[in-house]
């Protein structure tokens, strides 16, 4: 179920539309493939924090056995990951470093997971409570794999809704009892967090000239 739609946007300039537009097309799919479940629940772009720290997520999927951020990166062109986990973007014959999305997903999952810790009443919960990640590319054959292979975390966005589901079902074998979070604690745990919400505001109109 989706528990929390996009923002309204007042995005001005083209990189802003271009993230708006892949933004809207990873909440369509989630929502295509998640509106009506009873086991994972949506909460589309998030910022949320205390004080002067907030917490930002794309996507915030939660499920019986825990949470799991979904980070999307609209590379364009070829992208190398090398064997040390940097990333590089290659243009016309030149490879210039790119921040991973691996590590900053990771980065905002235990920000998210820190402010939980801090801020909800029964301290300690969130210990035994998977944490994951995915990062979606618009295309995973532009993306030239280190050694090893790919990389469990990165994934097509057309792929996403597939890669949560086998992590469910993972989280599910591997454990001993029914999940921490019921259905009525991923609501209350999403009403939390959209209590918080802190959406970006509307920029103020140009001066007259």
């Amino acid at each position: 179920m989706v528990l929390k739609e996009l923002d309204p946007f007042y995005g001005r300039t083209q990189e802003e539309i271009a993230g708006r537009i892949a933004q809207d097309r990873m909440a369509y799919h989630l929502r295509r493939y998640f509106g009506k479940s009873e086991e994972i629940d949506v909460l589309n772009y998030l910022r949320v924090g205390s004080g002067a720290g907030v917490a930002h997520v794309d996507h915030l999927v939660l499920h019986p056995y825990g949470l799991l951020v979904i980070e999307r990166e609209n590379f364009t062109g070829r992208v190398q990951i090398k064997d040390d986990g940097q990333w590089l973007r290659l243009r016309e014959g030149e490879a210039t470093e790119m921040r991973s999305p691996i590590t900053r997903a990771y980065l905002r999952a235990l920000s998210l997971k820190a402010f939980l810790d801090k801020n909800v009443k029964q301290k300690g919960f969130f210990e035994g409570v998977e944490l994951d990640i995915l990062v979606a590319v618009p295309d995973t054959h532009a993306i030239q794999w280190p050694t090893t292979g790919p990389l469990a975390e990165v994934c097509n966005n057309e792929q996403v809704h597939e890669r949560i589901v086998q992590r469910v079902a993972q989280c599910r074998r591997a454990a001993s009892a029914s999940g921490l979070l019921t259905p009525s604690e991923r609501r209350r745990l999403a009403e939390f967090l959209r209590s918080l919400h802190r959406p970006l505001t509307k920029p103020a109109p140009p001066p007259p000239a």
